[in-house]
């Protein structure tokens, strides 16, 4: 008997030594779940990620490693993460099951974010994340000779620990840059095997990830953003990944994926209904597993959840900043406004007259300084009864449109006076542009009976151009 418990320990020494191999061969001893749709969900490795945008999200990934081969990897991951209406706080949930040869892995966790405004252009998101890790050693997987033997364990030996995970990441205008850790508290799992009267303590290390990316915009249809993520474990060399992802009218993509020392793919996906998401990832190993000739799979369901009433909700920075900054300015403009429509009508001098029809007129001189600038920047980004596809979620009946914010406050002022008219403030997605609009709505029809409104109205001899309907580029 004793020598049977020797062969036993001796098959559990071997299965272990044999996993242990297999997965540095490819990850070169990382612990954690690797995955390809990182550019698609970038809360799959960043808890400041969660939240980020102005749409909850549910993913739920399945990935299939190395397929055909005996105890490959194989991973199960949902992930739900949105931000509070009109606060800078994300939340998110994480579930996970991850299985690799004997080994098991499943865990839980919460995520808060903060996103902290800088400039309009520049923000900063913090994250943090706890997790409740349960790990699993299936004794019951392990192949013996002789199956029969009351000192072969048939069951599975299981742990609990919990553990954390921060993130950060940086905000300009197109540019995105983000750091995160993972496994920051290094807990052992120590499982006991007692038919060889032993223990197996597996520690985990921290985990870092390093992000960059860039989107550059080709045209209104065509974007292409790059993308270069980092992995490095504690103790270890690090290792790079490269992404290139191409989408065509924010419905269909390519994504070509290069993974240094490991291999490279491909993923394709595509959107429906501006709401559904289905994407697919297929990998190919360059390192020494491309003698066996495997592959690795990955698929990702997804659902983007619209809030009602978008355009009256502040979910970027950007938002949020420009409301903050003019909040209180326009409280007090429009009392200003309010006591020069009334007073104005009573006591309005000749030489208040001039004054008022100068600053008019130097406005339309400063409109025709840039007018082709402003025809193309019109044509460009209008609507029309016919834009029943637009990718806007919101339209906006613009009345004017300066480069200066004073400029554009000046204006509002001015049809204020004379037509009794309230408008607001909102820049284009360039930051080239100040559009005043009287009305917002997410129907263009609406947006239509709103213009011919104003065009009839008496507002129309202020208006230094012809008044017509910005949509709001996403």
């Amino acid at each position: 008997m004793s020598g049977q418990k020797k062969h036993i320990a001796s098959i559990i020494r071997g299965t272990l030594i044999v996993l242990f191999i297999t997965v540095t061969v490819s990850l070169r001893a990382q612990q954690t779940s690797l995955y390809a749709h990182y550019y698609l969900n970038p809360y799959l490795y960043n808890p400041a990620m969660a939240g980020y945008g102005d749409q909850s999200s549910a993913y739920f990934l399945y990935r299939r490693q190395w397929a055909g081969v005996d105890g490959a990897p194989e991973t199960q991951v949902f992930t739900l993460d949105g931000n509070l209406k009109n606060h800078p706080v994300g939340l998110g949930v994480t579930f996970m099951n991850d299985v690799t040869n004997i080994l098991g892995r499943t865990g839980g966790a919460i995520t808060g974010s903060y996103e902290a405004g800088i400039t309009s252009t520049q923000s900063l998101r913090f994250g943090l994340s706890f997790q409740a890790l349960r790990n699993r050693v299936f004794f019951d997987r392990i192949r013996a000779e002789d199956v029969s033997d009351p000192n072969l364990l048939q069951n599975v030996d299981s742990k609990t620990i919990f553990e954390g995970s921060v993130g950060v990441s940086y905000n300009v205008k197109n540019l995105r840059i983000g750091f995160s850790g993972e496994q920051l508290f290094q807990n052992t799992f120590k499982h006991d095997e007692q038919a060889a009267f032993r223990s197996l303590n597996y520690t985990l290390v921290r985990h870092f990830y390093t992000a960059a990316e860039y989107l550059f915009e080709i045209n209104d249809k065509v974007t292409i953003k790059p993308q270069l993520f980092v992995r490095t474990v504690q103790g270890l060399r690090s290792q790079f990944d490269g992404y290139v992802q191409v989408t065509y009218r924010d419905f269909v993509w390519a994504n070509l994926i290069y993974r240094h020392d490991i291999g490279g793919g491909a993923s394709f996906g595509f959107k429906l209904d501006d709401q559904y998401v289905v994407s697919y990832a297929y990998e190919f190993p360059t390192s020494d597993l491309n003698i066996i000739g495997s592959s690795t799979h990955e698929f990702v369901l997804g659902i983007k959840i619209h809030r009602p009433h978008q355009s009256k909700t502040i979910t970027t920075a950007e938002g949020r900043e420009l409301i903050e900054n003019t909040a209180h300015q326009e409280k007090i403009d429009a009392l200003v406004q309010h006591n020069e429509h009334v007073s104005g009508k009573l006591n309005r001098t000749e030489r208040q007259i001039e004054t008022q029809n100068q600053e008019l007129d130097r406005l339309r001189e400063v409109v025709e300084s840039y007018q082709k600038e402003l025809n193309q920047a019109i044509q460009k980004l209008e609507a029309s009864a016919a834009d029943t596809t637009s990718k806007a979620s919101s339209f906006y009946v613009v009345v004017g449109a300066l480069r200066e914010f004073d400029n554009a406050k000046a204006f509002q002022r001015i049809l204020k006076r004379e037509a009794d008219l309230d408008t607001r403030v909102i820049q284009n997605a360039g930051k080239t542009w100040y559009f005043i609009y009287s009305h917002d709505t997410d129907s263009v029809s609406e947006a239509l009976k709103q213009l011919d409104k104003i065009k009839s109205g008496p507002a129309m001899p202020y208006i230094i151009e012809q008044p017509w309907i910005y949509k709001k580029e996403e």
